[in-house]
């Protein structure tokens, strides 16, 4: 007997084996009453089917055949929009329980979500091997239709991924408006069982909160091409969202006492999101300082400074790491504040305390003058620019090119 098709195409894509073009297309035109009954003109397949041929697809790195297979998956993603929930329509429930006429029962939410899980993994499966094979093109076409389909937001797997590969082909912007769109569709509503109960997650999970992973993973895949700005713009909405902690403590050497040290808590952060943390916490310091405090020192060599606090970075002492006692991120903010700030910032020990940095004010100054002198440069190149445009000149000057 002859092996069917679809097993021989899984086969080759699972091998790695390049796709034939000679593969004959099924006709199901003349499936009759099957066809009319499920409504669907891919009858020879389930939505599972298309999943793990899309999984397999992507495990060999078989990117267009991802492209040609998400489309097939369409009408079964569609059908566990919320919108066809039964609690989408409370007249239907009303009607049904003052003993009206009868109507076709709909699915309940907790059953769309669940069918939904389900075939879910195929999203991530795509984009994944769109980021494997660089096509980021492809990832922001998928996740868009995806979330249209659906109606709900993509998993964080697949946006992880999808900003993984925008990072790396340096498509700063679109990172942040695939961040923003994302978090912008409103979350499903909870998970609940048939009989009503609410199915709790683990603390853990509920910690790690879906815009939480969205913003961290955002800002690793920023930071990882040296995109640091971007990856600040996300971290200070995160933090004004309240996703993101905010690294500064407020009470213990916060912004109402200038002399104080300041003070910054990097627990439990990445070290992308420290990078980010820190360097947000000092900006935002400095323009709070400037703008509550116009009065110069009475010291002389104070006058002319724009910071003259010590800061504290508490990293911890590793109590959760590996191994116990073995400070994973301490290390870490070291090795950043040296090499990835410019003028370096150096640390010492703080006697006693193992689990904290402290930094010397004037490191912070010279860096701080010399994100300045950076913004000063960018903005007169920029009204250059601009001056030359609108004068003319640039008109000129290329006419006077293109005639030699």
């Amino acid at each position: 007997e002859k092996e069917p098709e679809l097993i021989s195409l899984s086969s080759r894509l699972l091998m790695d084996i390049p796709t034939p073009d000679t593969i004959p297309e099924s006709d199901f035109s003349n499936a009759g009453a099957l066809s009319t009954l499920l409504e669907r003109p891919y009858v020879g397949l389930t939505g599972q089917d298309w999943k793990l041929i899309l999984i397999a697809a992507s495990r060999g790195g078989h990117w267009k055949v991802c492209v040609g297979t998400l489309p097939f998956l369409a009408p079964y993603v569609k059908e566990t929009h919320p919108m066809y929930a039964r609690e989408s329509f409370p007249s239907l429930s009303s009607s049904s329980s003052s003993g009206g006429l009868s109507r076709p029962s709909r699915p309940s939410l907790a059953r769309l979500n669940r069918k939904y899980e389900r075939i879910a993994r195929a999203l991530t499966a795509a984009i994944l091997c769109f980021e494997a094979r660089s096509q980021y093109a492809w990832a922001i076409r998928a996740i868009d239709d995806w979330i249209e389909w659906s109606g709900r937001r993509p998993r964080k797997e697949a946006v992880a991924a999808a900003c993984r590969v925008l990072a790396k082909r340096y498509r700063r912007h679109e990172v942040v408006t695939l961040v923003t769109k994302v978090l912008s569709i409103p979350p499903a509503m909870e998970d609940t069982s048939e009989d009503g109960t609410v199915v709790d997650d683990d603390s853990e999970e509920a910690e790690y909160t879906y815009e939480k992973a969205i913003y961290t993973e955002s800002i690793n895949a920023l930071h990882k091409s040296g995109l640091y700005e971007e990856a600040d713009q996300l971290y200070a909405e995160g933090v004004s969202n309240g996703h993101l902690p905010w690294a500064v403590l407020q009470g213990q050497g916060g912004t109402t006492d200038k002399k104080k040290q300041l003070r910054l808590d990097l627990h439990g952060m990445s070290a992308a999101v420290a990078h980010s943390a820190v360097r947000v916490s000092l900006q935002k310091e400095i323009m709070v300082g400037s703008s509550s405090s116009q009065l110069p020192s009475s010291s002389s060599n104070n006058a002319n400074s724009i910071w003259d606090r010590d800061v504290m970075i508490i990293t911890g002492r590793g109590r959760r790491s590996g191994e116990k006692f073995r400070p994973v991120l301490r290390p870490e903010v070291q090795r950043m504040l040296t090499e990835e700030f410019y003028p370096p910032l150096t640390t010492s020990s703080i006697p006693k305390n193992m689990g904290a940095l402290l930094v010397p004010s004037t490191d912070i100054e010279a860096w701080l003058s010399h994100q300045q002198q950076q913004k000063g440069e960018r903005l007169l190149f920029v009204a250059d620019v601009l001056r030359d445009i609108s004068s003319g000149n640039r008109l000129e000057k290329a006419l006077l090119s293109s005639g030699k």
